[in-house]
């Protein structure tokens, strides 16, 4: 897989990203292990709109 140079404030927006959805990946098996199912369903939808931002920023890296 080829690599690009990303400026740094792309970089720093997905890496920020990755961390965020790996935090909130934690959190929703905590809830449902907790039988907090309710949590753990509007977190996976948290999960969502951070996995399309993160894609957004993926296509503008794309351009350089």
């Amino acid at each position: 897989m080829a690599t690009i140079d990303l400026p740094e404030d792309v970089e720093h927006v997905l890496r920020q990203l990755e961390s965020e959805m790996a935090d909130t990946r934690e959190y929703i098996l905590r809830c449902r292990a907790s039988g907090d199912e309710q949590a753990a369903q509007l977190h996976v939808i948290w999960i969502d709109l951070l996995l399309d931002e993160w894609n957004r920023c993926r296509l503008v890296a794309q351009e350089f």
